[in-house]
């Protein structure tokens, strides 16, 4: 592995999120569109060759961190061979976020492959509501799931909560008591406004401060000491054996530290979520890119990565699905 390649804006590179597909099992209401929605056919996505040597080339570049996103990363047929030969590359930490619904069975397996950690999509302890939000899904195997995760020895189990108001807003207190007994990473993310699922609005999104003073009152809520990489601001309820924390991009900007790059499943590499930029990446190796010719895409996205993203600007324009990009 090579020395990670610094931007512009003085960051080290050494984050690849990877959506796989952008198909789903769920249709949640911020993320996908309510009516119909063209999926990529699979001649237009990048196949699990293609992306395993474009892990290869950003571990050349310096990349120890993977995640793999989707839709629903755990739908393709291949993932278990793609996270086998992803993690024999040499990815010290390889993970995946799934809402799920087919890691019960496929939990042991991934351990075995390589996986190191896991995050797991649950906006809501209810049934019902889960039903609601997810158009359909069934929470029940979404349990029995990170129970085969604790089971499997895979650690630590991060929960990615969407707070919306008045749809799940009320069960923050809920989700955070939940690290008072289990070693789990809780991570309350701000809703982002993703152009057609039609769910985004100042109002809807329930912010870190509004979150921290209700939880504050079941317990005192201690700050974690932040190491300079990554979104997440943690924090720990007095006594508490998980950690509680907030993915903000709406009411902080965390791009001072954003050390990362995006590919889609359709094989274009996002310098950052909230912009239009792409670099093509599909096209280059299906007509014979060299190592070398990979190696100079690489840095050529890292050279573009903008200093901030425009959320605060109220340009929402590049995010029309969430499911096409990557969550």
């Amino acid at each position: 592995m090579g020395e990670a390649v610094t931007d512009s804006f003085n960051r080290k590179i050494d984050y690849l999120r990877i959506s796989v597909t952008d198909r789903c099992n769920l249709k949640c209401v911020y993320c996908m569109p309510e009516g119909p929605m063209r999926y990529f056919d699979a001649k237009e996505m990048l196949t699990s060759e293609e992306i395993v040597r474009f892990v290869r080339t950003a571990h050349r570049q310096g990349v120890a961190k993977v995640r793999i996103t989707g839709g629903e990363p755990l739908l393709r047929a291949d993932i278990l061979e793609m996270v086998e030969s992803i993690k024999a590359i040499g990815i010290k930490d390889l993970a995946i976020t799934t809402n799920g619904i087919e890691l019960k069975n496929m939990a042991p397996a991934l351990k075995k492959a390589g996986l190191d950690r896991v995050n797991i999509s649950l906006d809501t302890l209810k049934e019902d509501r889960y039903r609601l939000m997810t158009r359909g899904g069934e929470i029940r195997r979404v349990w029995e799931a990170i129970e085969a995760v604790e089971r499997a020895g895979i650690s630590p189990i991060k929960i990615n909560v969407v707070p919306i108001r008045g749809m799940n807003d009320d069960e923050a207190v809920d989700f955070a008591l939940l690290t008072m007994q289990k070693d789990w990473h809780i991570r309350f993310i701000e809703l982002m406004p993703v152009g057609r699922s039609g769910r985004w609005s100042n109002e809807a999104c329930v912010k870190k401060d509004e979150l921290i003073e209700k939880i504050s009152a079941v317990g005192r809520l201690g700050l974690l000491r932040f190491r300079g990489k990554g979104p997440s601001r943690n924090y720990r309820l007095e006594g508490a054996r998980g950690i509680i924390g907030f993915i903000s991009p709406i009411s902080e900007c965390f791009c001072e530290w954003c050390n990362r790059l995006r590919l889609t499943a359709h094989g274009r590499l996002r310098p950052c979520l909230f912009s239009d930029t792409e670099i093509d990446i599909m096209t280059s190796m299906r007509n014979g890119a060299s190592d070398e010719e990979m190696d100079e895409l690489f840095r050529e996205a890292v050279s573009v990565k903008p200093a901030g993203h425009r959320i605060r600007e109220n340009d929402f324009s590049c995010l029309s699905s969430m499911s096409k990009i990557g969550g």
